[in-house]
């Protein structure tokens, strides 16, 4: 087995989906919540973007990135850990996988144990955050 430094993030997909297989469903289905989020709500989170590191426009391409493979593969995303990782943990599609799951760490129904895999693998640090200003 690999180091946790010597591992890319489809090695950390795959050890996460060993070791959670039962939570594959929640995270897919996460992950799916935050694309749908950011296409009903483009027009102000293109209004409010601040981000420095990465674009609103490549942001948006991996959301469109991570909808074709999720239309194309339906239910293989959460029932085949191997299509899980290469589906949703490839090159740079992986950051809108990794940030929606550093944001399910937050949500009641991601277990301790789940919070700190995710923690250990792909850190803590959101790499986009969302933050919708109301309108006065």
């Amino acid at each position: 087995m690999k180091t946790l430094n010597q591992m890319d993030n489809l090695d950390r997909a795959y050890l996460l989906a060993n070791l959670f297989p039962d939570e594959l469903k929640n995270l897919t289905d996460f992950i799916k919540k935050e694309a749908d989020f950011c296409q009903d709500n483009k027009v102000q989170i293109l209004k409010d973007w601040t981000e420095k590191h990465i674009t609103a426009e490549l942001w948006y391409n991996l959301i469109a990135f991570f909808e074709r493979r999720y239309k194309k593969n339906g239910t293989k995303l959460y029932r085949n850990k191997k299509t899980f990782r290469d589906q949703l943990f490839d090159g740079y599609d992986a950051l809108f996988s990794i940030n929606a799951l550093i944001k399910f760490t937050a949500e009641p129904q991601c277990s301790k144990k789940l919070k700190y895999a995710i923690y250990l693998l792909f850190g803590d640090n959101l790499l986009v955050t969302l933050d919708l200003k109301s309108e006065p």
